[in-house]
This record gives C-alpha cells, sequence and structure tokens, in this order.
C-alpha cells in the first residue's frame, strides 16, 4: 500500500514540475515572441503530441480522384445503408417514384452522421462530411472519414475496402430499380430520376434476327472483360442509332437498359464549353452504366450543314413536287450509346 502510494505521489509531482515549466515557457515565450508566433509553436507542439501519442488512423476518402468519380467512394454510399445501426444517432429516409408503398424506407446517409462498423475484429468508425464551394460553379466537396486503430490500418487497406467494393457490386446487382440521370450544367452534377420505361426486347418492334444479335452482342460484351484487359483497351461497347424520329431509337436504348440492368446519362453536349467540362461530364458516370449522347452531330457543323439540305430540299420540293413519287424526311436523329464498365 506504501508503495502504491509512493509510486502515485511521484506521478502526480512529476505531472506538476512538467506543468510548472510548460507554463514558465508559455510565460517567457508570450513576453519575448508576439501573440500568433506563440500561438502557432503550441499547435505545432499540440499537434506532434497527439499525433504520437493517439492511437487512431483516420483514412479520408473523397467524392473525386483523380479527374474522376471515386468508386471507393461510391462503394461505401452503396454500402453503409446497409449497417446502420442503434448506434447511429440520425437517419436519413425515404420513398423514389419506383418505390412500393408497403415496402420499408430506403436509407441513406446524413451529412456529419457516425456509423460504427465491426470486421474482422476492427472497430471502425464512418463519417460524412461536405465542404460548400465559396465559388458557385465549384460543385460541393464530400469525404468520407474512416478512423480505425493504427495498427489495423493495413488490414483496412488489404481487406476491408475490397471487401465494401464487393458488397457494393452485390447489392447493385440485387437492385430492382434503375435510374437515368440528366447532367446539371450549373450544378455540375448528375440528377437522377427513377427510370420505369417498360420497353423489352421481348415487346421492341424489330426483326428477330437484328433483335437477336444485339443480345449476343451484349451477352459477348459482359463475359469479354479478360478480352479487353489483354489487349489493354477500356472495358465499353459503343452504338450508333440513326433514323427519323418515331422509329424506336429510345425504345431500344430502354431494352439495353432493361436487359443489361444498367443506368442510364443522357446528354446532349452543345453546352459542354471546353475540353475540361467534356472529360468531367464523361468521368462522372459511374459503373454500369449507359452513356447516351443525343444528337451527335450537332457537337459539328454538320447540324448546319444537314439545315441547308433541308432547305434545299423544301424549295426543290415546293417547285417539282409532281415530279417526285415520295418525300424523304431529312430530319434524322443520331444519338450514340455507350455502355461502359469500369473495373
Amino acid at each position: 500500500m506504501l508503495k502504491e502510494l509512493s509510486s502515485l505521489s511521484v506521478i502526480l509531482s512529476a505531472y506538476a514540475s512538467i506543468s510548472a515549466m510548460a507554463m514558465l515557457i508559455r510565460t517567457i515565450l508570450n513576453e519575448m515572441l508576439p501573440e500568433r508566433m506563440t500561438n502557432y509553436i503550441f499547435s505545432m507542439i499540440y499537434d506532434f503530441t497527439s499525433a504520437y501519442f493517439s492511437s487512431d488512423f483516420t483514412f479520408i476518402i473523397e467524392d473525386r480522384w483523380h479527374a474522376g468519380d471515386n468508386q471507393l467512394f461510391r462503394a461505401a454510399e452503396i454500402y453503409l445503408p446497409t449497417i446502420i445501426g442503434p448506434s447511429s444517432d440520425s437517419l436519413l429516409v425515404g420513398f423514389d417514384e419506383s418505390s412500393v408503398p408497403t415496402t420499408p424506407p430506403k436509407r441513406s446517409i446524413l451529412v456529419d452522421c457516425r456509423i460504427k462498423d465491426d470486421f474482422d475484429g476492427m472497430r471502425l468508425e464512418w463519417t460524412l462530411s461536405s465542404i460548400e464551394p465559396k465559388k458557385y460553379y465549384v460543385p460541393t466537396k464530400r469525404f468520407f472519414s474512416l478512423t480505425c486503430n493504427k495498427r489495423d490500418r493495413e488490414r483496412v487497406e488489404q481487406r476491408y475496402f475490397p471487401y465494401i467494393n464487393r458488397t457494393a457490386q452485390e447489392i447493385l446487382n440485387k437492385s430492382d430499380s434503375l435510374s437515368i440521370y440528366t447532367y446539371d450544367q450549373e450544378c455540375s452534377m448528375w440528377e437522377p430520376t427513377a427510370f420505369k420505361h417498360p420497353s423489352t426486347f421481348e415487346t421492341l418492334a424489330m426483326e428477330p434476327q437484328l433483335k437477336e444479335f444485339i443480345m449476343k452482342d451484349l451477352d459477348s460484351f459482359m463475359e469479354r472483360n479478360e478480352f479487353f484487359e489483354n489487349v489493354g483497351r477500356a472495358w465499353k461497347r459503343g452504338y450508333l442509332l440513326y433514323g427519323p424520329p418515331r422509329t424506336g431509337k429510345s425504345s431500344l436504348v430502354a431494352a439495353v437498359a432493361n436487359y443489361m440492368r444498367y443506368n442510364i446519362y443522357g446528354h446532349q453536349f452543345q453546352g459542354v464549353r471546353n475540353d475540361y467540362d467534356l472529360r468531367r461530364i464523361l468521368t462522372s458516370t459511374t459503373n454500369r452504366s449507359i452513356l447516351l449522347i443525343k444528337d451527335i452531330d450537332c457537337i459539328t457543323t454538320a447540324s448546319h450543314d444537314r439545315t441547308k439540305v433541308i432547305e434545299k430540299c423544301e424549295v426543290k420540293e415546293d417547285k417539282d413536287e409532281n415530279k417526285r413519287p415520295f418525300s424523304i424526311n431529312y430530319r434524322v436523329i443520331h444519338s450514340f450509346l455507350s455502355l461502359s464498365w469500369f473495373d
């Protein structure tokens, strides 16, 4: 008992000496240095000591990565709502247009909400943060903070993050709902809407041979990941849809989306200001997606040439109407359909 008291008294004496020394040093610095310099020095000392004695390590996962969307951030967005438990103090819920009224609401993550997870004996804590930009044309910056024990850092990188990616992919594969996205140029972000187009290959009015060819081509695209990787090409497939209005181009796009279970990103590139804008728009599409570019010929001067052709044909048709057995509709619509899958 006496030994324990003596040890405690030694600790208290050492703490008192250190505190007195710190106060003396601070007093001396306040008299010799400006206040801003003193605060800076003590903040550096605090940061050093807290980093040295703290047992926590924090991963920062931003929504953007190398001029594109961070796939780990998106995987966390899909995975985390499935593990929200009683330890979380808030929860964002809601229904979308495709929800069945009798089903539970869908979950989402609220900014500053803390979510705890247990994986392979590791205690992990997630937090979603958001920073509003000072300039209106700069998009909002969002990022996840993942805190773990320092000794678990390597296991989180090698095992936990791949597990999140796999789980998010399984959730997407089981999802029944699809979305169609339109790009908001002012906010620099894609805005989703529930996609409920009924068109399928069974209901599509098309030649059976051509329909079978497209379905086999889509199946081949899904199975040729190794081929694209071996030849060093991006895993994507492109289709050019050409024809007059109301000939089934949009229905074909919807049938492909329903067959592949891919979301659609539709955009007209006439409003793209420069190459940076175009790169940002293209790289912000998600995995398992269809990029639909409407009126692709309007990006260049081809649309002006097409207008001239229409005007000349209309004038000629008015002058020589009786000599033409039928009239041709020159107002065609060009669409480019690109299916992409990035791993």
